[in-house]
């Protein structure tokens, strides 16, 4: 079977095949499980499979054997069913997404958190025959200077994509009851990209969630906090799955939020509470649009709100928006409107008792300064910023503000720095100390370090780094990052024709990121 399979894999990559069209083909002709599909795809025995996840483990504390690959091979007919971790590092051999490597049913039988693992590990980049990843408007990469203008529009949920929620939620529910619960609140919330955001509430916060969608009951004090729960759980998808896959279920939420928050009266407190739930949406929204460097969309949620804040009476929250107001015009080099947005958030952050919250504002100033060329004033705000935030948290710090601190600020203002010609040192620096559940901002930390490195001429450095800058965009949906590589790219231009520059060249095509 394998020398039979390796030959007909090996006529098929010539002609173009992927490996995950190759394991299709030879699905036709073998009744076997998807983990071997895959390795008959690469034409591989089990002895060479175990030797090279082995060889993946750089401690040496991996421990394969081939009795048991065959194992995993076997399940769910026989043997025993395969570690999500396992599937991770064979997904990396077999050069294709983890969740491919089981069928769906045996992806329902793990936990959540290993579900969001297998389906967070998506190498399908690494495969020399897969097409380029489609850019974000259709046929070129999104740059912030051609989205700035353009048109927003709202997300449906069509037949085929409800037909699509169905076959998920029966794969994923046997309960008929509660299947067709999940299909109405995901219906509710944007779709079947809504069910990883759902996966966090027990029967009974989605039975209440339900009535109260359907307008069967009124807004209580659980209803509010399962609410809460949804918005501070949504930013925990974003940090690992990317704004394209968390985008669509952020927003639902905030529409059927919006709805209930016009539909009648409720207490005032309760109120209160769903309006900042809101307004934090709103923010969260904001900058997943600004991410995709959909600055229009980015732009309308953020003051969507900045107005609900601003109804609520909430100088924390208030002062929170105008910083990412700010922060999306600094980045867009608006010096003027990011400084309007900076001293805007200082009259509002004075008056809220977060210190994490003023840290966040001396960044944005640091970056609006910087935008507007005043070196010094830009490094005062910044070691301010870097003060505040190092300081111990206080009760006056919200939840929302969980990401702030001197690693993260330092990764902020490091472009700021670079833009100014500083030294590679405050690039450097970025990479120490980032949490490491944060890739996208490593991500953007070595693009900085790249664009500082080419301005010393250090290019196999920086060719370098952008190159691994790029394994991360090529499975974050980040078309910010995207930009970044593509600009840090264009810095090395006048090295194009070296080795090492060629060599990012075929990594960038083949991850999509490259400009023709």
């Amino acid at each position: 079977m394998l020398l039979r399979a390796r030959a007909r894999s090996t006529g098929l990559r010539a002609k173009g095949f992927t490996w995950d069209q190759i394991a299709d083909v030879l699905a036709l002709d073998h009744g076997v499980s998807p983990l071997r599909l895959y390795r008959l795809a690469h034409g591989r025995t089990a002895a060479e499979v175990v030797s090279l996840v082995n060889d993946l483990d750089p401690a040496g504390t991996a421990s394969l054997r081939e009795a048991r690959l065959y194992d995993f091979e076997a399940w769910p007919d026989g043997g025993r069913r395969p570690p999500a971790r396992c599937l991770v590092a064979l997904a990396r051999i077999y050069q294709t997404h983890a969740a491919r490597l089981v069928a769906d049913e045996t992806r329902m039988s793990y936990d959540v958190r290993d579900r969001e693992l297998l389906d967070a590990t998506d190498l399908r980049h690494l495969d020399e025959n897969r097409s380029p990843a489609p850019c974000p408007d259709g046929g070129r990469r999104v740059s912030i200077e051609a989205s700035a203008g353009a048109p927003h529009a709202e997300s449906t949920v069509d037949a085929s994509a409800c037909m699509e929620l169905l076959r998920v939620i029966g794969i994923e529910e046997a309960d008929v009851r509660r299947r067709e619960l999940l299909f109405e609140l995901a219906l509710a919330f944007g779709g079947t990209q809504a069910l990883r955001l759902l996966r966090v509430l027990g029967p009974e916060e989605e039975q209440r969630l339900g009535r109260v969608v359907r307008s069967a009951s009124r807004v209580d004090a659980q209803t509010v906090a399962t609410f809460e729960k949804l918005t501070a759980y949504a930013r925990e998808l974003d940090d690992g799955h990317g704004p394209a896959a968390v985008l669509p279920a952020v927003n639902g939420q905030r529409n059927a939020l919006a709805q209930i928050l016009v539909r009648g009266s409720m207490p005032q407190a309760l109120r209160g509470r769903l309006l900042a739930a809101y307004g934090q949406l709103s923010q969260l929204t904001g900058y997943l649009s600004y991410d995709l460097l959909d600055v229009a969309a980015a732009q309308r949620a953020l003051n969507e709100g900045l107005r609900a804040a601003l109804d609520l009476g909430d100088p924390t929250l208030i002062g929170y928006l105008h910083c990412w107001l700010g922060s999306m015009a600094a980045y867009q080099q608006r010096a003027a409107l990011a400084l309007d947005h900076a001293f805007a958030a200082r009259g509002w952050v004075v008056r809220s008792p977060s210190r994490l919250l003023r840290a966040l504002n001396e960044s944005v100033l640091s970056d609006a300064y910087a935008a507007a060329g005043d070196a010094t004033a830009s490094a005062r705000a910044h070691d301010n910023a870097l003060r505040l935030a190092g300081d111990p948290k206080g009760e006056g710090d919200p939840a929302f503000l969980y990401w702030i601190s001197p690693s993260m600020l330092d990764s902020k203002a490091a472009m700021s720095l670079v833009r100014l010609r500083q030294s590679v040192a405050a690039a450097q620096r970025t990479l120490i100390g980032l949490d490491p559940r944060f890739k996208l901002d490593r991500g953007f930390a070595l693009g900085q370090y790249a664009t500082a490195l080419t301005l010393t001429r250090e290019i196999p450095e920086a060719a370098a780094r952008l190159s691994e800058a790029a394994d991360i965009a090529a499975q974050h949906t980040s078309a910010r990052l995207a930009d970044q590589i593509t600009q840090a790219r264009a810095g090395l231009q006048p090295w194009s024709g070296s080795t090492y520059v060629s060599r990012l060249d075929k990594t960038l095509q083949a991850r999509g990121l490259l400009r023709t």
